[in-house]
């Protein structure tokens, strides 16, 4: 009898092992994303802030010389070290309005991301930068431009 027990518990040892609980993903985010200071003109236009935090103006926008706070959005995402990741950023309009209720408004869309669409966990963290285009409307009244609910970046181990 000790010999088919045994030899049930070494038919089963195979498929046994340690189950190990997988560290969950999360994002932090650490910093706004801010288009500074630009002026504008009877011409609509747009400013194209990277990633990375460089601006490009067009049409009747110009950026002054005194630049005021620009910085795209950075997040520090944390999970399993070595893990792959997908990001997954705002794939509509997103409003910003005049002192944050309006009734003025500008649109930011296009978002964009360093690292573009998959991210890898080396060390168990990677920032994320994010940047988009700001339109702005012809003789777009001035002011200061927001949205407290800010937008949401998504993201999932692969």
């Amino acid at each position: 009898m000790k010999e088919k027990i045994l030899l049930l518990l070494l038919f089963f040892l195979p498929f046994s092992g340690p189950l190990m609980a997988q560290v969950p993903i999360s994002i932090l985010k650490n910093t706004d994303m801010n288009f500074g200071t630009i002026a504008v003109s009877s011409v609509a236009g747009t400013v194209l802030l990277s990633a990375s935090g460089l601006r490009t103006p067009s049409g009747g926008v110009i950026l002054p010389t005194i630049t005021g706070t620009v910085s795209a959005a950075q997040f520090t995402v944390s999970g399993q070290a070595n893990y792959t990741y997908a990001i997954t950023l705002p794939a509509t309009d997103f409003t910003l309005y005049e002192s944050g209720v309006g009734p003025a408004s500008m649109v930011v869309n296009a978002f964009t991301s360093t690292p573009s669409a998959t991210g890898t966990l080396a060390g168990g963290t990677q920032t994320v930068l994010v940047g988009a285009k700001l339109n702005v409307g012809a003789s777009q009244a001035a002011g200061s431009y927001t949205n407290a609910a800010g937008f949401e970046v998504i993201v999932n181990y692969n």
